[in-house]
């Protein structure tokens, strides 16, 4: 897992390489038709809010988290940091990365990360605190016919998730 996290920063490659990335939800994830993903492409677009935009990083580091009622749904970001603040955010969960998810402009109750109609939330942070502090959740846009008309829907991937202080600290000592 370390070595897929180094060769996938700085930033803006990340988000270019992993742009065709599968779907985070796993085994939950339905296969739609070209046309409905299509939809759900393009309206994701039209609701994507404004994001940080960097190509390169000063830093970064790995936070773990437990996620799901009785956190038995482990997850890992990897965290991006520019000029003191956190830009960007890869999530691995199910052994499958997101693309590189970009810090929502603006939102400042929370660090929220997006790009593809994927996103992760946290508690706010910074460099220095993002690994002491809870995640929150990751979802997922998908299309779903409701009353016979397709819809954008926000689907949660995984929710209440908290740090894992001892994972964290191993990931941070096999980093050195």
């Amino acid at each position: 897992m370390k070595a897929n996290f180094k060769a996938i920063l700085p930033a803006a490659l990340l988000l270019a390489a992993l742009t065709g990335c599968s779907t985070l939800g796993g085994d939950k994830a339905k296969a739609e038709p070209a046309a409905t993903a299509a939809a759900a492409e393009t309206a994701a677009a039209q609701q994507t809010p404004a994001t940080m935009q960097v190509d390169s990083i000063d830093g970064r580091k790995e936070v773990a988290y437990k996620c799901g009622e009785k956190g038995q749904n482990p997850l890992t970001v990897m965290y991006g940091f520019k000029d003191n603040q956190v830009v960007v955010a890869q999530v691995k969960f199910q052994d499958k990365l997101s693309p590189g998810l970009f810090r929502v402009i603006g939102d400042n109750d929370q660090n929220s990360f997006t790009a593809n109609g994927i996103t992760w939330a946290t508690d706010k942070a910074t460099p220095a605190t993002v690994d002491k502090v809870d995640g929150n959740m990751l979802t997922q846009q998908a299309v779903e016919t409701v009353n016979g008309q397709q819809q954008q829907v926000s689907q949660i991937v995984t929710k209440y998730c908290k740090l894992d202080k001892a994972a964290t600290a191993k990931l941070a000592k096999a980093a050195k």
